[in-house]
């Protein structure tokens, strides 16, 4: 497992990484505090070693890609926040989309996509901008097995946590 996560690594090194949305709000809520993570439910399900691997992880990528839906999942789940931390969070989501490659999508045309029934509006967007272009990562497991699936190039956070991979 190890050995084709370094691969992948390489491969996409340059091209990029597309961070599925509950790892984006990982990485935003760890940015004011790993200790946070407990704090939003979107997140709970992560430890504050999570928050590291996750971070170092991403940060072998020269480019950090996203979408407007992944955005907007983002910011609604980071609405269930508590009070005294939402206003932090809000200012760190300011500073990391500055530093994201967004890659639009119409909405309309993601509708259209034969995948939409299965996956909705923004894992459908990730299912038609990452073949060829960029590494996937994502928690999510369907998503996860739909790439392996069509081939498209993927990693399940899931492995990273248990690969041992610092």
């Amino acid at each position: 497992m190890r050995a084709s996560l370094d691969l992948l690594v390489q491969e996409y090194r340059r091209k990029g990484v597309l961070v599925d949305t509950n790892l984006l709000v990982v990485l935003m809520v760890g940015k004011l505090s790993p200790a946070h993570l407990r704090n939003c439910r979107a997140t709970k399900a992560f430890t504050e070693d999570d928050f590291w691997v996750l971070h170092r992880f991403v940060g072998l990528f020269g480019t950090l890609v996203t979408t407007p839906h992944i955005l907007t999942e983002v910011s609604n789940l980071s609405g269930k926040l508590p009070d005294s931390l939402l206003r932090q969070f809000r200012a760190v989501f300011r500073e990391v989309v500055n530093e994201l490659f967004e890659k639009p999508l119409a909405a309309e045309k993601v509708a259209r996509d034969a995948q939409f029934p299965r996956f909705g509006l923004t894992d459908t967007a990730i299912t038609m901008i990452a073949p060829k272009s960029y590494l996937v990562l994502t928690d999510d497991l369907t998503l996860y097995r739909h790439f392996e699936q069509t081939n498209v190039a993927a990693i399940n956070f899931n492995h990273i946590r248990t690969s041992g991979w610092t």
